[in-house]
This record gives structure tokens, sequence and C-alpha cells, in this order.
């Protein structure tokens, strides 16, 4: 597995799977999920006043896409992209398909199929919240550690600098980002210190994870962010997906109308039958129990992750694949104790962890078919004609030939050398070796 593989057809359609299904959810829902959180977010980059209510990080992303397109749905395609770039990356690194009997890119392209046509990935790609880019950056982290790990801790100049890239990111989109990208840095650099990583590599990490999350925890100065946070964010996907009600609800809050037009989009679908009947397939899966509890429940998809990790462990013996959990076990830990309810991390994580499993399922397939090897001939060898490059030593050569004497020995495995013309002989009886080493001495001093 190759983090530099070259790119091919099999990872565009990996690539387009996504865009298409959750385009056609922007399409629908156009302008896009938008809750009261999603417009006061719009109505700082319109005014121009920043609060500290959600991540500036997250505040200047939104305004760059609206500076390219002015309509919120700008946003929802940005996002989809980097999902869908982010997964071909997982896809690819995780499929060799220099093997043409290999079934990977088809195991591959069902999994992509199910996991975009759960409604709430969907939906979540489409909506207006940090969260969601913060919960792409924890799977992309997740699997640049499952890189780590495949390289035994060798980590070059490129893994290093994508690491803490993410690591900042991580740190940006949400209010306790912080903490999870910290603690992963922490843990990170100690598993590369166990596996005698070089130094000047764990220093080049440390040193440039420490400069980008300063930079971007620094955004907040820069643009003189203050503590209002009168409106924390919502769950688009408990929330329901009505933008007017959520427009009108933060308005009338803060006794305001909007200032930009991108401030006034409206779902121009919403009455529309194609609007209704995708949004009835949505609503039957977050309000029917088993849907809800099979395709949405974050601890469901914990429990998952945790006995398909168990199953790898069992399969490899190597228990370091557990740590591909530990930044969204973090983020769990963090959102129990400050009452967030970020927990999206939990499915995308346990999709990670099913393309692991996919790529090893060809070879757990073959070995649960392999014919096992015939029985082993544990009689003697006797080798006809010594190596051409064989210099018996001197001491040797001195000593009288009645010292020596034929000599029985067993063989479990005998492997040739290329080019030499050696044959080998099984017989009952034992092996004349060193006579033919004699013989051969002797007809030298002669």
């Amino acid at each position: 597995m190759n983090l530099n593989s070259k790119f091919n057809y099999r990872d565009f359609i990996i690539f387009i799977v996504p865009v298409l299904i959750f385009s056609l959810y922007l399409y629908i829902y156009n302008p896009g999920i938008l809750t009261a959180a999603s417009f006061s977010q719009l109505h700082q980059i319109a005014t121009g006043e920043f609060t500290g209510a959600y991540p500036i990080l997250h505040t200047i992303i939104e305004m760059i896409c609206l500076k390219i397109y002015a309509s919120p749905a700008s946003i929802g395609a940005f996002q989809i992209l980097v999902f869908s770039v982010i997964w071909m990356l997982i896809c690819n690194y995780h499929r060799d398909d220099a093997k043409s009997d290999s079934n990977g890119f088809v195991l591959q392209f069902i999994i992509t199929m199910i996991v975009c046509l759960i409604p709430i990935n969907a939906i979540y790609s489409i909506t207006l919240s940090s969260n969601i880019l913060f919960s792409y950056a924890v799977l992309f982290l997740c699997f640049l550690i499952k890189v780590i790990i495949d390289r035994n801790g060798q980590i070059s100049s490129k893994l290093a600098i994508m690491i803490a890239v993410t690591l900042a990111f991580i740190s940006g989109l949400n209010t306790f980002g912080i903490y999870v990208s910290v603690l992963s840095l922490v843990i990170i650099m100690a598993y590369l210190f166990i596996k005698k990583t070089p130094q000047d590599a764990l220093i080049k990490l440390g040193l440039i994870s420490v400069v980008c999350i300063v930079l971007i925890t620094s955004l907040g100065m820069i643009y003189q962010t203050d503590a209002n946070n009168n409106f924390p964010a919502n769950d688009a996907f408990e929330d329901g997906v009505n933008l007017e009600n959520a427009k009108s609800q933060f308005f009338k809050g803060i006794n305001d109308v909007p200032k930009e037009g991108f401030e006034n989009a409206t779902q121009v679908n919403v009455k529309t039958d194609k609007f209704k009947s995708l949004n009835s397939i949505v609503d039957m899966t977050r309000e029917n129990i088993i849907l809800d509890g099979l395709l949405n429940s974050p601890i469901v998809y914990v429990i998952l992750s945790i006995i398909l990790l168990g199953f790898i462990y069992y399969t490899t013996n190597s228990h370091e694949i557990f740590l591909i959990f530990i930044p969204n076990l973090l983020n769990m830990v963090i959102c129990l104790v400050s009452g967030q309810n970020n927990l999206y991390s939990n499915l995308l994580v346990c999709y990670l962890i099913i393309i692991i499993l996919a790529n090893m399922w060809p070879n757990l397939k073959s070995q649960g078919t392999e014919t096992p090897a015939p029985a082993r001939n544990e009689q003697s060898a006797r080798i006809m004609s010594q190596p051409k490059e064989y210099v018996p030593p001197k001491a040797e050569m001195n000593q009288p030939q009645e010292e020596y004497q034929t000599v029985d020995y067993q063989l479990e495995e005998l492997t040739l050398d290329e080019g030499t013309n050696q044959r080998i002989e099984y017989e009952d009886g034992g092996s004349d070796l060193v006579d033919e080493i004699l013989n051969e001495i002797k007809n030298e001093k002669k």
C-alpha cells in the first residue's frame, strides 16, 4: 500500500459517487440545510462583526466560499468535495490495482454506494455547520494514523505536513478541538518514539504541528472576535430541514434583518413532489426506531467499530490497529465532559474501519480456502555434485583422509542458489558429501 500510488479511473469512480448522490440532495434542498446557527454565521460574514460563538476558521471558510459564489449552496458544494476527496484517498490507499484478480475495487464501490445512500451522510454533507468539516478532519487523521502504522513509524516530510495541517484544522473547527488535536499529537509522538523513529523526524513533526495549531488558533485574535454566544449550533438532522423557520428564529432573536442577499436564501423546491419524496426518505430513517438505531446512532457505530477492530487484531495480531480509533475516542470523551453532541465522526471512522477490513478480506478468504501443503519428506538428502564456488578450509586440506567419516543428516528444507548446476537425490542411505570433497582434493593434489 502506497500513499503515493497513481490515480486512475477507479479513483474517479469512487470520487464521483458521493459527488453525484450528495449533489442531488444539495439540488433538492437548495441552498442546503441551514439552522439558526447557520444564519448566525452568515450574518457575521454580512456585517463583518465576528463573534466567538462559532469557530472563526469555519466562518472564514464560509466567507471564501461565498466570495466565489454568493449562495450557501457554495458551502455545501465545498463540503461535498472535501468528503469525496478524503474518501477517494482512503480507498486508493487500501486498494492494490496491480492485482488483476483482486476484487478490492468492487468491494470499495459497494461500500461507497451504501455509505452515500444512507441519508444522514448526504444531509450532513450539505449542512452549514463547523462540526461537519471537523468530523471529516477527524476521519482523515485516523486514516493518517493507519498510514503511520503501516510504515512502522517511519514518516516522510510530506506525511508530517499532512498530519500537522489536519491537527490544525481539528483545533480550529471545533470549540474543544484543540484538546483533541494536542492529545492526538502527544499519542502519535509517543508511538513514534516507541517505534524508534529518527529524532529529526520527530522534531520536524512536533515543530510543524505546533506552528500550524498556533496559527489557526490565533485567527480569533486577528479578527477580534468577542465572546457572544447567543446561538449555539444545532443538529440539523434532528431539528429538521425547514430553512424558513431557522431564518425566522435567528433574525427575530437578534431583532435585526438580513444585510446581504445570501442571508435571504429560500428553499425553492420545498413544496415540490421531488422535495417531498426525498424528505420522506430522510424522515423515515430518523423517525423509525430500528432504522434510526442502525443507520444514525453514534453508539451503535462505536460498538461496531470496536468489534471490527477486535476482529482485525485477532486476524493480524497487531494491537497497534486500535490507535486509529484514538482521535475519535478523544472526541467522544470531550463531548461527554463538555455536553456537546458532535458525534458524527463515530460514523465516519466506522466506515474507515470497514474499508480496512474490505482490503484484508481477499487475503482472509484465500487463507480459508488454501490447499494444505503436502507432508514434507524427512528422508536424508544426497548432494551428488558440490557447488562450484566451494573452497575447503585449509584445516581440512591438511588433515589425513582417514580422519573423515560419512555423516548422516536430515534437512527440513533445502534452498539452492540460482545458476548452480546442483542435483539433489533423496534416498534411505546416508550422504557421501565429505567423500566427494576429499576425492576432489585428492585429484587436485595429484
